[in-house]
């Protein structure tokens, strides 16, 4: 989206009389001077509002903006005309000033997904409410900079697998939306089904899914009846959407050689496809108990080594682009031999995010310091400084959870 070349139509509005759809052109200070990475943007959502209450009294709303094509259309504005959906997205806050946000909303997320899931066990039924504040959450930081909360994802609590593992499935899921160009109610929509999808593996003893060995055949078919104790357990609660669906088909494969159906790609909802990406790629990147996590690159070979049999291979391909071999809290390592962890995508460059330098080629310490890898391919940083290999958490004793403080002092 841009401006037109004619600004003389545009309106001051005091920020409590913006809504959403509105373009906002201009603030009552410098853009520079703002948490805004991007001069002009449209409001989206409610949280963008709240956004530049924080920071401004009045802002500029331009009534008529230019697609990518150069057709004109005339966002809501004081006359009470409506946008026509908008599938592109912009960061609209840093990495660093979207942490800060989104930090204190995933930790309780987190806390309330793990209560949510006990109270299941002990026979309560799914607090649909929690549910669906949680997922609010999740959305609502993603469409500002999916950065911070795709690195929270990164930090697991080993004693609480299946409510964290529900919650990063949650977040990739609204990510790959956000970048397939979901509208926001969609994105509500397919987080709803991250985080349900798991929620059979309640009903599944400890002892089985704890299991360090191979799983007995009788042991096994337990396992799999996770996805009828789902399905069972979602039919009994109100308004969760896709959640059914996707709680009792994500298992199944393209190629019609999952489970509990047998049931083939063309039977399966892009709902179930997109959570089954997500479902693979996070459990595939965490320690379990039964197998120790891969890195984030291998996990995305894995997938693409499987498009068109396990999975959707068109959204296989357009997944990995959206993950990235590095997302933010991968643990890499340089040519030069540094250790650094990833701490912001690139969309245009994926393979060269911003990164924090942790340790040098001799593996001690030195002072953290945030570089652009971009510069590499404008001649302005070494080559030695691109990414060579990247590691799981805690490679070197390195651990995304111990980065939190410098992140917030950003």
């Amino acid at each position: 989206m841009k401006l037109t070349d004619d600004n003389s139509n545009m309106l001051k509005l005091p920020v409590s009389s913006l809504a959403i759809g509105m373009y906002v052109s201009r603030l009552d200070k410098e853009w520079l001077d703002s948490s805004f990475l991007y001069q002009g943007f449209m409001i989206e959502s409610y949280a963008d509002i709240c956004l530049l209450e924080e920071e401004c009294s009045y802002v500029w709303v331009d009534p008529v903006v230019e697609n990518e094509q150069g057709n004109k259309f005339e966002p809501h504005h004081a006359s009470g005309k409506t946008a026509p959906s908008k599938t592109r997205y912009i960061n609209k806050l840093s990495m660093a000033h979207e942490y800060d946000k989104s930090h204190k909303a995933f930790s309780t997320s987190r806390q309330k997904t793990k209560t949510i899931f006990d109270d299941i066990v002990l026979g309560g039924v799914i607090n649909t409410k929690e549910i669906k504040k949680t997922v609010e959450n999740c959305v609502d930081s993603i469409l500002r900079n999916p950065n911070a909360m795709l690195w929270m994802s990164k930090v697991r609590d080993s004693n609480s697998y299946t409510a964290d593992h529900s919650l990063n499935v949650c977040i990739l899921c609204i990510a790959f939306g956000r970048q397939l160009g979901y509208e926001k109610d969609e994105l509500f929509s397919l987080g709803m089904c991250g985080l349900l999808h798991d929620v059979g593996k309640i009903r599944v003893p400890n002892a089985i899914l704890d299991k360090p060995d191979k799983l007995t055949p009788k042991e096994w078919k337990q396992m799999q009846a996770h996805v009828i104790l789902g399905r069972n357990l979602l039919m009994a609660s109100p308004d969760i959407g896709y959640s059914v669906d996707v709680a009792y088909n994500h298992h199944e494969r393209i190629d019609g050689k999952g489970y509990p159906r047998g049931l083939n790609g063309s039977k399966l909802s892009q709902h179930t496809k997109i959570v089954s990406l997500a479902d693979s790629y996070d459990a595939m990147t965490a320690d379990r108990h039964y197998s120790k996590a891969i890195t984030p690159s291998a996990a995305i070979k894995e997938i693409y080594k499987h498009r068109g049999t396990q999975f959707d291979e068109k959204l296989a391909l357009q997944f990995i682009e959206a993950i990235s071999l590095y997302p933010p809290g991968t643990i890499v390592e340089l040519v030069n031999g540094y250790l650094a962890i990833v701490l912001e995508r690139n969309q245009k460059y994926r393979h060269l995010p911003k990164i924090l330098l942790l340790k040098d080629a001799s593996g001690q310490q030195v002072r953290k310091k945030l570089i652009d890898l971009t510069l590499t391919a404008q001649g302005k940083l070494e080559q030695a400084f691109l990414i060579e290999s990247d590691h799981p958490d805690g490679y070197a004793g390195l651990k995304v959870a111990d980065y939190h403080h410098f992140i917030m002092s950003l």
